[in-house]
């Protein structure tokens, strides 16, 4: 029998069958309905950045399979998805064939203590008496791993076992006030980190608005830093390879090239803060996007030149200041968010950057956060540097996703222990005429841009010129620079 095939007994009572009638009724009318809660998929983007590597997730009523299980799927976890509708099962299976589905019913499934990364339950429990729906979430409790993540959605209201009107069904529901869930899971022994209340007005004839509720929470244990995929690949080296060089004519060759979509997350990821340290300024790029959208924003850049071409940004709310990123001139718990975008692989200990990083940051702070922003696993650029260019200049590879790993652990240590990894896309684009024109131009630039002044500076755009004839020679105009925004915050339990 395959894993598609599995089913589980239904309950004796017939409330089995009795929840999955309105769902066998409804298919896909239902995803069509409800598959674009924003809140419901902001939860599973919560859920994304702090999942393990091929994380074992369970998805409990897992509907037509949109949104839940196809994200999760198609993020590479192992997803299995129960459901009491044949309706909802056999749709699912169609449309994320990737995951896998069974008929089951949540309160017949086996006994499986710590086994599962994650468990996602987006408004299944709402048939069951409140006896099973207690002991329902302690079971989930006992199911996830030390350190496993529940995402959690219902309708919160004071009924049991009532029966309603719901999309041209008669339901019978059965739900606590809204204050009721995070007691009962925090009884079941995890960390509630998040709850949200919010209205949904369904685009079904002669519904009205439904308040929901969601609710992230954690198990405690497990380690401080999961294996996330954007920090890898893996395994991963044991030591830094140190600095890169940093070269200001070498940076001027390129910064027009770039396409940075990197930059909007991290702004809108500061729009509730005040009082933000950008370390490593840079070509101000990133500060002249939070100018006049944040309360203050101060500036650290250790290169003289460039702190002096940064000087025209200062304005009222800004400051540009001198010094580096291991010893940063600011107070403690001066600020309420810092980040560093693209900045540690420039520097000689990026442990201690890190470290000053969170010095100054208040984590008593509502909105206390770091970020930083360091290359994706699969970003071209520095594959490509690794491959040509390290074996001729004689320095190790660069491994970014070993520095986001020691950045997180120094952070979780320092008591920003809610960690996030998600993608930032940026690209380089070379829109000169012709593959060989192109091929010319990049050569030039990124052998400068990484070796400004190295004596096989001629000898490293010679060596890069292959490849780059091979990437642009079906079409391509540009290479993936792909950045990670790794979040950092200090956990709260609600």
């Amino acid at each position: 029998m395959t894993t598609h095939e599995v089913t589980f007994p239904p309950q004796s009572d017939g409330s089995t069958e009795q929840a999955a009638r309105p769902f066998d009724a409804l298919g896909k009318v239902y995803e069509d309905t409800y598959a674009h809660l924003p809140e419901q998929l902001a939860a599973i983007e919560w859920l994304l950045a702090r999942l393990p590597e091929r994380a074992k997730v369970m998805d409990i009523g897992s509907g037509t399979g949109r949104p839940t299980a196809d994200l999760i799927a198609a993020a590479e976890h192992h997803v299995t998805g129960y459901d009491v509708s044949t309706t909802m099962v056999e749709l699912a299976r169609i449309q994320v064939p990737s995951a896998h589905f069974a008929l089951a019913d949540v309160r017949a499934l086996p006994d499986t203590p710590g086994q599962w990364d994650a468990i996602t339950a987006f408004f299944p429990l709402l048939q069951m008496p409140r006896t099973d729906l207690d002991a329902t979430l302690a079971r989930i409790a006992d199911w996830l791993a030390p350190g496993g993540l529940f995402v959690f959605a219902t309708v919160p209201f004071d009924v049991e076992d009532t029966e309603i009107q719901w999309m041209g069904q008669s339901i019978r529901a059965t739900s606590y006030p809204a204050e009721t869930f995070g007691r009962l899971l925090r009884a079941a022994g995890l960390d509630v980190v998040h709850e949200e209340l919010s209205v949904f007005h369904p685009q079904f004839p002669g519904m009205g608005a439904e308040e929901h509720l969601f609710v992230y929470a954690r198990k405690p244990g497990g380690p401080a830093v999961p294996a996330h995929a954007l920090a890898g690949p893996y395994p991963l080296p044991g030591v830094y390879r140190g600095p890169h060089e940093l070269s200001e004519q070498g940076w001027l060759g390129m910064e027009a090239r770039f396409e940075r979509h990197d930059i909007t997350p991290v702004v809108e990821a500061l729009a509730r803060n005040n009082r933000v340290l950008d370390v490593g300024g840079g070509s101000g790029a990133v500060v002249r996007e939070l100018a006049g959208r944040v309360g203050s924003v101060t500036t650290v850049e250790p290169h003289a030149a460039r702190e002096e071409s940064m000087r025209p940004l200062a304005a009222p709310g800004v400051s540009v200041l001198p010094g580096c990123a291991e010893q940063l001139p600011v107070r403690d718990a001066e600020f309420d968010a810092a980040l560093a975008t693209w900045v540690l692989h420039y520097t000689d200990d990026p442990d201690a950057a890190v470290a000053e990083m969170a010095r100054t940051v208040d984590r008593t702070h509502p909105e206390a956060q770091i970020i930083l922003v360091q290359g994706a696993p699969d970003n071209e650029l520095i594959g490509l540097w690794n491959r040509v260019c390290a074996p001729l200049t004689g320095e190790g590879p660069d491994h970014q996703g070993y520095l986001l790993t020691r950045a997180a652990r120094v952070l979780a240590e320092s008591g920003f222990e809610d960690i996030g990894f998600t993608r930032a896309r940026v690209d380089v684009v070379f829109p000169e005429e012709g593959a060989e024109a192109k091929a010319q131009a990049a050569a030039a630039a990124l052998a400068a841009f990484w070796n400004t002044g190295h004596p096989r500076l001629a000898q490293l755009r010679q060596a890069l010129l292959p490849a780059l004839r091979d990437h642009f020679a079906g079409g391509a105009d540009r290479f993936n620079d792909d950045g990670v925004l790794l979040t950092a915050r200090p956990r709260t339990t609600l």
